[in-house]
């Protein structure tokens, strides 16, 4: 099963109306935080927030619920992401603290 993953990062003057992608190779169903961070294509540290309806309107969520199943919007997975560094070296440095 694969899942087309959308997103856009407004810092690059991004916006929903032309969104990137990227596949997942799991049931969106199955999809938990840890696997977008996983198969996220670019390299560096991001922040993900996800389009979700709330009261019959779209609205962006944090969500950080290692286990728990990825707010969906319209059926898909779409985040608009926020790039905190170009270089993930810091979040390696500090992985391997927990290691």
């Amino acid at each position: 099963m694969t899942t087309f993953v959308y997103y856009f990062i407004p810092e690059d003057n991004e916006n929903e109306n032309k969104m990137n992608i990227f596949i997942i190779y799991k049931n969106y169903k199955d999809i938990k935080i840890q696997d977008i961070k996983d198969n996220f294509p670019l390299p560096g540290k991001y922040y993900f927030r996800f389009k979700f309806e709330f009261m019959e309107k779209s609205v962006w969520i944090d969500f950080n619920n290692p286990v728990g199943a990825l707010p969906k919007y319209d059926g898909k997975i779409i985040m608009k992401v926020t790039r905190l560094s170009w270089d993930n070296k810091e979040e390696q440095k500090q992985d391997s603290l927990f290691m």
